[in-house]
């Protein structure tokens, strides 16, 4: 059960962390800390997997928002098997956006099929060939995620 956790911990530590204020100055826990209504010290103490402290589900929400950094998110869904895409915003969309959505998606089905296509050839698939079929099929999921936002935004 320990090893769901490490990339949990992982992910709260670099997402604290590597946070930057907006003007550069300040990072970590001490420019993060302020903007999320914490104190600078017990979010670091939270974030350092050695420590007793555990940073909560619903505290770890505002971090991801202001620090615009989701990692802990996808780690939570890696955890109970599940995958996390962020939606596009609803809009309203026109006959010809829909279409072109709906092509986008048929569009990027292609690149995958055709990328696996191109890594199975050989019989051996390499670590790049692997990233380009997970490149195109996180296309994939993101076009037909928008198309759905834009069918959703039609519905009455």
């Amino acid at each position: 059960m320990q090893e769901l956790f490490g990339p949990l911990a992982s992910a709260i530590y670099e997402t604290v962390h590597g946070y930057r204020a907006p003007d550069g100055k300040a990072r970590g826990a001490v420019a993060l800390a302020p903007r999320c209504g914490m104190n600078p010290g017990t979010l670091s103490n939270k974030t350092n997997p050695d420590q007793g402290h555990v940073l909560g589900l619903a505290e770890s929400i505002p971090l991801q928002l202001v620090a615009d950094d989701y990692r802990i998110l996808y780690a939570y869904a890696s955890a109970l098997q599940h995958v996390a895409y962020r939606l596009p915003p609803h809009r309203d969309a026109s006959d010809v956006e829909l279409l072109d959505a709906y092509a986008k998606v048929q569009e990027r089905c292609g690149l995958k099929a055709r990328a696996i296509r191109d890594a199975l050839r050989d019989g051996n698939v390499t670590r790049a060939e692997l990233e380009e079929i997970r490149t195109t099929f996180d296309e994939e999921v993101r076009a037909g995620l928008e198309l759905m936002s834009r069918l959703e935004a039609l519905a009455r």
